[in-house]
């Protein structure tokens, strides 16, 4: 495997309300090798979190995953989707950092809350376009 193997799925329902849901993520390590957490952040303009540091997070083990909960702007009428939304995590993999982007689409729920679909994960290593 040349990228590191990490699945990213919403865990559980959001909670809060309109512009400050609390959103989780399950982040797991399907791969043998460690992989380290170092940052995360939702940069999409409309389902948003700010990047946090993630050095007290313990190394992920092969088959381990945490869960990673964000505040994220999101304020959308029921029924509407959010393409292109990301979360990305900065880790520690092997010999090397890497970005890994987890593309989402994000509908709003009856009560506005998003529900964020997993479409698509890729990972680059940090400096790649340099």
């Amino acid at each position: 495997m040349t990228d590191p193997p990490i699945t990213v799925l919403q865990d559980g329902r959001a909670s809060g309300g309109p512009g400050a849901w609390r959103v989780a993520f399950d982040v797991r390590n399907a791969g043998e090798d460690t992989v380290e957490l170092l940052e995360a952040w939702l940069p999409h303009g409309r389902f948003r979190a700010e990047a946090v540091p993630l050095t007290g997070y313990a190394p992920l083990a092969s088959s381990a995953s945490v869960r990673l909960a964000f505040t994220v702007r999101f304020d959308e009428p029921p029924g509407e989707l959010v393409e292109n939304a990301f979360v990305i995590l900065r880790v520690q993999w092997k010999s090397g950092e890497w970005r890994v982007l987890t593309r989402l689409a994000v509908t709003s729920d009856a009560d506005g809350s998003p529900i964020a679909s997993t479409e698509l994960t890729t990972a680059h290593p940090v400096g790649f376009s340099q």
